[in-house]
């Protein structure tokens, strides 16, 4: 990498406060805030767990270092739970939850014929085109949306998290990997020092961030703007948000800052779940998310990522079938960050934790498959 890093936060601090330690650019409360009214139902006592046992949901919340828990169905706020140090005013860190949102913007671009999914990067991105040895791979010019969107790029980019953030111990391990995309100032730079590849672009699934990272510059491009404000104007302004939030940038804003679309999104569990209620809005006048598009994200590609199904930026509980819909999808980010939506229940799940890397997810989407099917019986 060309750039060199900026400087890296000093842990300990928890992944979910990283957010207040970049750059970033606000996000306004809405002046109408979405209502969500308490709902008189209860969600189960317990929810399945390890060895399928059933184990009371606030012992696997405490066990997973859960910060901020919420549950509605059918719009209406249903369970809402913080840990000691939370409150629902709280904003915290989304991590990857955020490239779903990225994905979202992406599709209205396409809805409006500003992309198109077979669109290929360097087309929207001149500057990114590999002419000749130096530059990268030839074959990284027919990298296409669909491919960002659905993890199938095969570029060369570092993916692994060999240190854990809020350990001293392990620093030089965050100083690796995707902690590198995290730090650099220049991620215009980054894109240009990662021009190789290691499969033919739409031959195989494989989780790079730095894929994310690139959609939202595209889709800034295409639409002429900053990614920040397409993402203010068409989703976190119709998804009537309560509190203020903010979007990381690579530096300052007035420097030439560019947003983290890889992550970095920061705001309350409340205003997290508002997002969800997009989807599951999908279609209606309540949601600027199409039908077509909520199709697409419910229904797994072809090429599995992580040995999990996945779309258009979101996971599918493992066991899904490639090209057969599914009832829910997942935004999810490491540590612990979920939007869980269950569309068969009209079920939206928030849960923001600092639990690990990549810890029991699995296990989470079962009990939130759990939670939300419990409606089914009701």
């Amino acid at each position: 990498m060309r750039s060199a890093p900026a400087s890296i936060p000093t842990p300990p601090v928890r992944p979910s406060d990283w957010g207040r330690l970049f750059a970033d650019v606000p996000l306004g409360p809405s002046a109408r805030p979405r209502a969500l009214p308490r709902s008189t139902e209860v969600v189960p006592a317990t929810v399945p767990w390890r060895g399928g046992r059933a184990v009371r949901l606030e012992n696997v919340l405490a066990e997973t270092r859960t910060r901020a828990f919420v549950v509605l169905h059918r719009g209406r706020l249903v369970r809402e739970w913080y840990d000691a140090t939370t409150t629902p005013t709280t904003r915290l860190s989304s991590w990857s939850v955020a490239k779903s949102m990225v994905a979202l913007v992406a599709a209205q671009a396409i809805d409006e014929g500003r992309l198109r999914l077979d669109s290929r990067v360097v087309d929207v991105l001149p500057e990114l085109r590999v002419t000749g040895p130096r530059d990268g791979d030839r074959s990284y010019n027919q990298v296409t949306v669909r491919d960002l969107m659905d993890m199938t790029s095969g570029i060369d980019a570092p993916e692994s998290y060999s240190g854990d953030p809020t350990d001293p111990a392990s620093l030089l391990g965050i100083l690796r990997g995707t902690y590198v995309l995290m730090a650099t100032p220049d991620l215009g730079g980054f894109a240009r020092s990662h021009r190789t590849m290691v499969a033919r672009p739409g031959s195989r699934g494989e989780y790079i961030s730095f894929n994310t990272q690139l959609l939202s510059m595209v889709v800034a491009r295409a639409l002429g703007t900053d990614f920040v404000s397409a993402f203010r104007e068409r989703l976190w302004k119709p998804a009537r948000a309560q509190s203020r939030a903010t979007w990381n940038l690579d530096r300052a804003a007035g420097a030439g800052g560019i947003a983290k679309g890889f992550c970095c999104l920061n705001a309350t569990a409340r205003d997290f779940a508002r997002l969800g209620l997009l989807i599951e809005d999908a279609g209606t006048d309540a949601s600027p998310v199409t039908r077509r598009w909520a199709e697409r994200i419910f229904t797994p590609r072809r090429h599995r990522v992580s040995d999990w199904p996945y779309s258009t930026s979101f996971w599918h509980e493992p066991g899904g079938a490639p090209g057969r819909p599914s009832q829910d999808a997942s935004a999810i980010g490491i540590f612990g960050q979920y939007i869980y939506v269950n569309r068969r229940t009209d079920t939206v799940i928030v849960k923001l934790s600092d639990y690990g890397i990549e810890q029991d997810e699995a296990l989470t989407l079962r009990a939130m498959r759990s939670i939300a099917n419990s409606w089914r019986r009701g």
